[in-house]
């Protein structure tokens, strides 16, 4: 079980700044835009429409799932088991299961579509850095406590 100060590393998906937040973090106002951010994993279970769809952590479109949505951005990965239409973009790996549908675009660091799963138009891209989070960072030696601090994105 984590420690209490232990740490993870999260990117705003409004900024782009880097900063460190608890892990047991579920949402967290962003040190450098000062917006609300959402850490934690999200579970569609059923039919949602969204403007946007974002967050630090994963999203899982569960079998009954039907996600609808301008933009999907998942810092940690996208698991589709049921129906995901939208634009999405992850700097972790894509799983599309075996009877789940995807329409839209996507661009990911790892994608792994299984027989069955339905791809309905969009286009893929496997960038070695979807969500520009190799961007050198001010002060590259200086690990832990301020890093990023001088950084505006």
């Amino acid at each position: 079980m984590p420690s209490e100060t232990a740490q993870r590393r999260v990117q705003c998906y409004h900024c782009r700044r880097r900063f460190e937040v608890g892990v047991r973090a579920v949402t967290v106002s962003c040190p450098g835009c000062h917006k609300r951010l959402v850490i934690e994993d999200l579970v569609i279970r059923n039919a949602q429409a969204y403007t946007k769809l974002q967050t630090c952590g994963r999203v899982v479109v569960q079998r009954r799932g039907h996600v609808m949505a301008s933009l999907v951005e998942a810092h940690a990965g996208i698991e589709v088991l049921g129906v995901l239409e939208a634009n999405a973009i992850t700097g972790g790996g894509v799983r599309i299961g075996p009877k789940a549908t995807w329409k839209g675009d996507l661009a990911a660091r790892t994608l792994r579509v299984e027989a069955g799963a339905r791809i309905v138009g969009g286009r893929f891209a496997v960038p070695e850095d979807p969500l520009g989070l190799a961007v050198e960072e001010p002060h590259a030696g200086a690990r832990g406590r301020g890093e990023g601090d001088a950084s505006e994105g």
